[in-house]
């Protein structure tokens, strides 16, 4: 008996994503690279991407956020 809860979505997804990664041969790179060279048109589509700067702020955001929620707690 498996442990596992059977949802259709997540299941659709990694067969998606299996799929997407047999047509490279499962080489990621090849993957990536392919991923990037349609980069423009994706944006074009209406697609935005987050920048490096972006993600550094959100990521020091989430951590001071943690930060501050540990020494809430330890304050108790």
């Amino acid at each position: 008996m498996s442990n596992k809860i059977s949802d259709p979505i997540v299941a659709e997804v990694r067969k998606n994503r299996e799929d997407l990664l047999a047509e490279f041969d499962g080489d990621t790179k090849k993957l990536t690279a392919y991923l990037e060279s349609k980069r423009p048109e994706m944006e074009a589509a209406g697609l935005r991407f987050e920048t490096e700067e972006r993600r550094q702020a959100r990521l020091a955001r989430s951590r001071q956020r943690r930060e501050e929620e540990h020494r809430r707690v330890a304050s108790v």
